[in-house]
């Protein structure tokens, strides 16, 4: 994931100076792609492990739910 990171900045950093090439704007396509593809994934695996707990007023867990 860190060389997609440095890969799309580094795409962004040449853009701000120049016109990227049509092979630049490709390459900057598919990392940009990569990385969100890796993003989504990796959200997806938290919110996949989050485990609701129910508790009532005092705090105590409500079994059953």
């Amino acid at each position: 994931m860190k060389d997609i990171i440095e890969k799309v900045n580094h795409y962004s950093q040449l853009s701000r100076t120049r016109e990227l090439t049509e092979e630049e704007k490709e390459e900057r396509i598919k990392y940009r792609n990569l990385y969100m593809t890796n993003f989504r994934a990796n959200f997806k695996n938290h919110l996949d492990s989050i485990k609701v707990k129910y508790v009532d007023e005092n705090g105590n867990e409500i079994k059953g739910n």
